[in-house]
């Protein structure tokens, strides 16, 4: 039974000579030049696929807490309305930050309290903000919900979890809220793709000839 040899076709800089051995190949700047080209390529290939697997579990993990969210949501809408309203305000929200989130004037929430009927939609709104609150406590350790969702998202940005809640993406907190520490700037590339140009400050700190800090139109 004969050997079967495999025969790698990428440079070496070796070949067989004449008598069966190893013969040494003087290397050109051509030869090199190839051989970083096929490792770039394949150096390529590989971040290619790191970023699809990586793209493929973000969106997979992404699914899964917004398929949690709901059936939290939807469990929450068996109870009274005036309960899910008082939870929320031992959590530290606002009257009027509820009635923003579930698209609701303050006067139409204060009726709520008192027995009034809601919509199933704006209901569902307020029990959707009780869930986003029990994932972030149980699951992220966001000791202070309110508080977290009321501070800016970026130094340059006045906007602010609750700001995004209140446009009704919830998907883009929980996400804030899974990945803390990293930078938020892309939740907001994608809830304001503009807001750099938005919330440009007109002027900037610059440094005099005194060494001394001024203030100065900014050249946008």
């Amino acid at each position: 039974m004969s050997d079967t040899h495999v025969i790698d076709r990428r440079p070496t800089g070796a070949s067989i000579g004449r008598g069966g051995g190893i013969e040494t190949q003087t290397r050109t700047i051509s030869d090199l030049i190839d051989d970083l080209g096929f490792l770039r390529n394949l150096m390529a290939d590989l971040v290619d696929g790191t970023k699809h697997v990586h793209h493929l579990v973000d969106a997979r993990h992404s699914d899964g807490l917004d398929a949690e969210l709901r059936v939290g949501a939807s469990d929450r809408t068996k109870q009274p309305l005036e309960a899910l309203l008082t939870e929320l305000s031992n959590l530290g929200f606002s009257w009027r930050d509820i009635a923003r989130v579930a698209g609701i004037s303050v006067p139409a929430l204060r009726k709520w309290r008192l027995g009034g009927a809601a919509t199933g939609e704006n209901r569902f709104k307020v029990a959707l903000l009780l869930s986003l609150c029990e994932i972030a406590r149980s699951r992220y350790h966001v000791a202070d919900v309110a508080g977290w969702l009321e501070a800016p998202l970026h130094p340059d940005a006045p906007v602010t979890g609750l700001d995004v809640v209140a446009e009704g993406r919830f998907d883009l907190v929980l996400r804030l809220a899974r990945d803390q520490g990293s930078d938020p700037e892309a939740i907001l590339d994608e809830f304001e793709f503009d807001w750099r140009d938005r919330y440009a400050s007109p002027v900037e700190v610059f440094t005099g000839p005194d060494g001394m800090p001024g203030l100065r139109l900014a050249d946008h």
